[in-house]
């Protein structure tokens, strides 16, 4: 790719909130800014409500659609909230019934 085709692709940040990156696609595409943390702007758009009002423990991002597993990374989103000061509420999903247990034998 030559130094004008790859100034005029947008780069992006491909986040994955529910499924593996390697068996799907990616849920929230977001605008790479450079020079700019990608955790800020994975918060930023978290702020804006960009990414969704439900998120799961951990977020999953990368710089390319199909991503290695090198190149794949993970966030705590509790630890990113907390240390970008983005109010939220912390919830558990209950999973009753859905599966059965061997320990209890529920």
């Amino acid at each position: 790719m030559s130094e004008i085709e790859r100034s005029t692709t947008e780069a992006l940040i491909y986040v994955w909130l529910e499924h593996d990156p390697a068996a799907a696609a990616a849920d929230v595409t977001i605008p790479d800014i450079p020079g700019i943390n990608d955790l800020d702007q994975i918060a930023d758009a978290i702020r804006d409500g960009r990414v969704g009002r439900y998120l799961p423990v951990t977020l999953h991002f990368a710089d390319h659609p199909a991503p290695g597993p090198k190149r794949v990374r993970a966030v705590d989103v509790a630890r990113l909230l907390r240390d970008r000061n983005i109010r939220h509420r912390r919830r558990y999903e209950v999973m009753i019934g859905a599966f059965d247990d061997p320990d209890t034998g529920d």
